[in-house]
């Protein structure tokens, strides 16, 4: 599942409020995942919210998890200007949620880490000879600090104007750096691969143990509104490759 987060999260739209849905799937299984994705602008702000889970056997592996990335920040001279990034799992009895508080001013990234889950306890009574179930909750907080603000998050970063993706000569390439992953962190290559039929291709080379190959291009294709139409990925191990697509 985390393949498909991975292409949850660099889709993105582009209007004052408006939503799209998107499905997703493995080639070994079909359609595995769906989410939506919404754009809402109050006044100079803006929150980006990518909300997905699995359905079918994806879903049943998963604990029927839901998966939800937000970018909240505001907006000046037509840039986003993230001030929040969150990623969160959870379903009735775990949440696991990550939390990016981009100081600005101090030049600062605080990162809080939220853990909570359900620990069931179950005791033999060796009277009635059945078990008694408890249910602990256990909760985790831990708190990290970065020198540095991000002007991005991975939401933000292809929705962002100051990129100019759609104005990129094929063959062209860019830096992005944006908070939300290792990788993303230290910087990410964009280039621009083609544009056929009213659609942009991109691609952003992926290391994770998870590809056959160690390594592959996530391709991005975005339409001439600058909205994300499908994002894949190839070669995911023992699922074959990864697609999520909007449903027009």
């Amino acid at each position: 599942m985390k393949i498909l987060i991975l292409l949850l999260t660099f889709l993105n739209i582009y209007a004052s409020s408006i939503g799209f849905k998107y499905i997703g799937e493995f080639s070994f299984f079909g359609e595995i995942a769906i989410a939506n994705i919404t754009y809402v602008k109050s006044g100079n702000n803006y929150r980006i919210t990518v909300r997905g889970n699995g359905t079918g056997i994806i879903g049943e592996i998963t604990n029927n998890k839901e998966y939800i990335v937000e970018s909240i920040g505001t907006i000046k001279n037509g840039i986003l200007i993230p001030e929040k990034y969150i990623k969160s799992e959870f379903n009735k009895d775990f949440n696991k949620t990550k939390t990016y508080f981009f100081d600005h001013k101090n030049n600062k990234t605080i990162i809080t880490k939220y853990k909570r889950e359900n620990e069931i306890i179950s005791d033999l009574d060796y009277i009635t000879l059945k078990y008694n179930t408890t249910t602990n909750i256990i909760e985790k907080t831990e708190t990290e600090e970065l020198d540095r603000a991000f002007d991005d998050d991975m939401v933000s970063m292809f929705f962002n104007k100051k990129h100019h993706l759609l104005s990129m000569k094929k063959g062209e390439a860019k830096l992005i750096i944006a908070a939300g992953s290792k990788d993303t962190q230290k910087g990410v290559i964009v280039k621009m691969i083609d544009f056929k039929e009213g659609k942009t291709t991109f691609s952003v080379s992926v290391k994770k143990d998870y590809l056959e190959n160690g390594s592959e291009d996530l391709i991005i294709i975005l339409d001439n509104n600058n909205i994300v139409y499908e994002t894949k990925i190839e070669g995911v191990l023992f699922f074959g490759d990864a697609k999520v697509k909007r449903v027009d």
